[in-house]
């Protein structure tokens, strides 16, 4: 031992220090465990670190807003590698959250798309396969009944027809804004019938302002980059130079700025710091890719592969981007998690911890387009995508190596045979997990006309459940893609009204393909627009031929018969049509409408109440029974009837003028109208209503009220005898001059087309005559009107 150690004296305080050195090691230890357990917690875990910051932000529930970007592609928006248009509010966003670089839609189409995106489920079990056929089933839980049940002020903004509130996305929704005016619309087609972004978002920014200061889920629906592409200015000028492929980006850049003044009013609120925001593509678009104009058809990336960016304020949530694969079905448990909800089971999970950075197993993202089996008798196309491979199951199935060929431009199925037939094995496994438990299809809630408006464009409008895979072998869709194009440009030129030209095309569609029941019965709704009302019975005909069973070609004749005024015929192909499918409302309509034209409101009876028993949200089919217990004088029940259709729907269509009706038969003049006042409120050409109304106020003493409305009917209905005749009748008791009122009652026989009118008629001209001192004249007046009037009476017995 040295000197200098063996003459050391040792501290009495050095086991003291030794002992607190020990100690704060063991607490460093401690702590670092401790934050070892939480980082690792959070990371299990990530919804407590996101809960954990809600708290500090002192935010109980985070608003929710999904933005849902239609026929917008992945890789036609900058944050995806494009520069062919600029869309700075999306870059910012993608600055500020999370851009997932694989997220795949569930189909081509906007409507079964969105119904993966508000339920977490694929078609096969949501059930909702094409646009304008099923509606979504009250069964299924939607995200707006989930953020409802938590106390959330709930509200949707509709761009299209093809989303409206009867296809079955309302429910959960405190608001739906979806008022389209189908009047305007000579054809309905699912697609034409929109409104441009700025007038969503205009909708949108109204109901956030006045109902913000509650936790709100908010969906906000922008279908600008839908056909046609035509973005208003100074988008049109800034895009027009390499058309429709630079108008469509000229459409993105609107959808963009309109995305901008969402987000601008939520930060001038400050509920930036308050709000998750979702924005995500339904489905892309084809612009020629793979011989594809519009989408809906296939399901290479163009149409699947959509932009998904997640954006809150958590700062470990900015400037992240996900390699990973996603699906739509994903956005209704990522977004109950984020904001601390529970939601039950899907076929989604949530995203979370793929935003946090968690390794997570890679799960293939299904999509299917079953328009070309349903529409036009071909294969269905299925697929499954990673984001290495894309397996595409046809009768010649395909394989695409994504990352070295992201167009799909060259199968690889020799070259990776073992991948295809994992993906193979994969696919048919998922197909039949999805579709267990699935529920029984849904009808639209739409009226009569409209259906027969969209039957007319070939959409079913009834609820059908379509089978995902073919029983037996079908054409390829790649082999049919000319035909396809013809029949989709003919329907685009049925919408404007151009139906020669679209008659050519189907024509031709038929000379390549003549066994499309979709093209001929387009080119039947063709014929009867150009008065080729034979050759349009004669095309329908040969379906029936061929297949005696198609529902859609005997509604089609029944209705071209019907104005025909052939009415045995058109209950004989009702009933026939009931005798396929007696679950078919349109048969049941069509035939209790014409038992109701005869006033034979007894045999009327069971097939209206059969029609409210399989499709009771269906207004009109409420209002049918109600007219029809109106015509049994079963007044309690029609009345009861009546005033739920206004609960539903307020100003829908002939719903006061026959609660008008009803008070009148029961004497309740007041009530009654008020009925008929409401009725001409809502729809002032209604002449019926009118006439009526003035009729009551006669009784009541009020001549110049029945002078004044009587002039309004002759305004409204120039063609009918009503307003001439009894405008003349009120004249006479007026005592004005007689020789004006006999122009009056001249025109009015002119258009008489009963005997009751006729009789009225020559009734008032005898009036006239016995003022205008013509004894002769009066004498022969009235030997014809009780002519008439005894033939009235006759028909009557």
């Amino acid at each position: 031992m040295s000197r200098k150690n063996k003459n050391k004296k040792t501290s009495p305080e050095a086991p003291a220090r030794k002992g607190r050195t020990a100690w704060l090691i063991f607490l460093a230890l401690l702590i670092l465990v401790a934050v070892g357990w939480l980082a690792f917690r959070f990371w299990l875990h990530p919804s407590s670190s996101l809960s954990s910051f809600w708290k500090k932000q002192g935010v109980e529930k985070p608003n929710v807003l999904l933005v849902t970007l239609d026929t917008t592609r992945a890789d036609h928006l900058p944050l995806y590698g494009y520069n062919g248009v600029q869309t700075p509010h999306l870059n910012e966003l993608g600055e500020r959250g999370v851009v997932f670089e694989q997220c795949a839609t569930t189909s081509p189409l906007t409507l079964p798309a969105h119904c993966s995106i508000l339920t977490g489920y694929y078609p096969p079990y949501h059930g909702v396969r094409v646009n304008g056929n099923n509606a979504l089933s009250d069964d299924q839980a939607t995200a707006a009944e989930i953020f409802a049940a938590s106390g959330y002020k709930t509200a949707a903004f509709i761009a299209a027809f093809v989303l409206d509130g009867r296809w079955g996305l309302k429910q959960g929704f405190d608001y739906y804004d979806d008022q389209f005016d189908l009047k305007k619309y000579k054809q309905l087609d699912l697609g034409t019938v929109q409104r441009p972004g700025n007038e969503v978002v205009d909708s949108a920014l109204k109901w956030l302002e006045e109902n913000h200061r509650q936790p709100f889920f908010a969906w906000v629906h922008l279908y600008d980059p839908h056909l046609p592409y035509e973005p208003p200015e100074p988008y049109l000028s800034q895009y027009k130079y390499y058309p429709p492929v630079s108008l469509y980006d000229g459409e993105i850049a609107f959808m963009d700025e309109q995305i901008g003044r969402l987000y601008s009013w939520l930060k001038s609120k400050g509920l930036d710091q308050k709000t998750i925001i979702i924005l995500v593509g339904d489905h892309g678009e084809g612009l020629g890719d793979h011989g594809e104009l519009a989408h809906g058809y296939f399901i290479y990336d163009y149409a699947v592969h959509v932009p998904l960016l997640v954006v809150s304020p958590h700062n470990k949530l900015q400037r992240i981007r996900v390699p990973s694969q996603v699906s739509v079905v994903d956005l209704l448990p990522t977004m109950a998690e984020m904001a601390g909800l529970k939601a039950p089971a899907t076929q989604g999970r949530s995203l979370l911890g793929l935003m946090f950075g968690k390794k997570e197993k890679e799960i293939p993202a299904y999509s299917e387009s079953l328009s070309p089996s349903l529409h036009y008798g071909w294969s269905p196309l299925l697929g499954l995508r990673t984001p290495d491979f894309k397996f595409i199951d046809a009768p010649r199935p395909e394989l695409y190596d994504l990352k070295n060929d992201p167009k799909e431009l060259g199968d690889v199925q020799n070259r990776y045979p073992e991948v295809g037939l994992k993906l193979k094995r994969e696919l048919d496994t998922l197909v039949e997990k999805i579709s267990l438990g699935a529920p029984e299809p849904q009808a639209a809630n739409l009226d009569s006309e409209t259906v027969e408006r969209l039957a007319a464009l070939g959409y079913i409008g009834s609820s059908v459940k379509m089978k995902t895979r073919p029983a037996r072998e079908l054409a390829d869709p790649k082999d049919k893609l000319e035909v396809y194009e013809l029949i989709q440009q003919a329907g685009d030129l049925i919408n404007h009204e151009q139906y020669s030209q679209a008659a050519g095309n189907l024509e031709r569609a038929l000379s390549l393909e003549p066994g499309i029941p979709q093209a001929r019965l387009l080119l039947s709704t063709c014929y009867v627009e150009l008065g080729r009302r034979e050759e349009a019975k004669k095309l329908l005909d040969e379906i029936l031929k061929e297949d005696p069973n198609s529902v859609q070609a005997l509604i089609g004749l029944a209705n071209i018969l019907l104005a025909e005024g052939r009415a045995d015929d058109v209950v004989a192909l009702g009933e026939k049509a009931l005798s396929i499918d007696n679950r078919n409302t349109q048969a049941y309509t069509l035939i209790g409408e014409v038992y109701m034209a005869r006033m034979e409101h007894e045999k009327a009876r069971p097939y209206l109440e059969k029609a409210v028993e399989i499709q009771p949200k269906m207004t009109r089919n409420v209002l049918n029974l109600a007219v029809c217990l109106l015509g049994l004088k079963e007044y309690d029940r029609a009345e009861k009837l009546l005033h739920q259709v206004l609960q539903d729907y307020p100003k829908f269509p002939l719903t006061y003028f026959h609660l008008g009706l009803l008070y009148e038969e029961q004497g309740k003049i007041e009530e009654a109208c008020e009925a008929y006042s409401r009725e001409i409120e809502y729809y002032p050409d209604h002449f019926r209503a009118r006439f009526n109304l003035g009729k009551l106020l006669l009784r009541r003493g009020d001549l110049a009220g029945y002078l004044e409305n009587m002039e309004k009917v002759m305004k409204v209905a120039p063609a009918e005898a009503e307003g001439y005749l009894f405008l003349a009748r009120g004249k006479l008791l007026r005592n004005d001059d007689p020789a004006e009122v006999l122009e009056l009652v001249q025109a009015g026989l002119s258009r008489a087309r009963t005997a009751e009118l006729k009789a009225l008629g020559y009734f008032l001209l005898a009036d006239v005559y016995n003022r205008l001192g013509q004894p002769a004249r009066v004498q022969e007046a009235l030997a014809r009107a009780n002519q008439y009037k005894n033939q009235g009476e006759e028909s009557k017995r």
